[in-house]
């Protein structure tokens, strides 16, 4: 079975977000992406209802250098207005050739 090593990106936002993140990683190189709802809480909290809107989990598997500039990217356009977390796991991917 051959893989292929990758990073797994993964970024949890405001759902208002979702677009505009979709076009940035896409520029910035990610071939496909995956969207989930995304639910918890953390140091600020919970949602405390839905008018708030939700979170969404974006996840992504690229390159490390993709996932370079994704991540620099959200540090530069995003980290300081938004409440985003983003991180990087090491991924053995079949069929990873797609992603590249």
């Amino acid at each position: 079975m051959k893989t292929v090593s990758l990073k797994l990106l993964t970024i949890i936002a405001d759902e208002a977000l979702q677009k505009r993140l979709v076009d940035d990683v896409k520029k910035l190189g990610a071939k496909g992406y995956t969207i989930e709802k995304a639910y918890g809480e953390g140091e600020h909290g919970g949602r405390i209802s839905p008018w708030e809107g939700e979170n969404i989990r974006l996840e992504l598997l690229v390159s490390a250098e993709v996932a370079e500039r994704i991540l620099e990217n959200l540090v530069r356009h995003y980290f300081e207005k938004y409440s985003i977390i983003a991180y990087l796991s090491d991924a053995q991917v079949l069929r990873g050739e797609k992603f590249l």
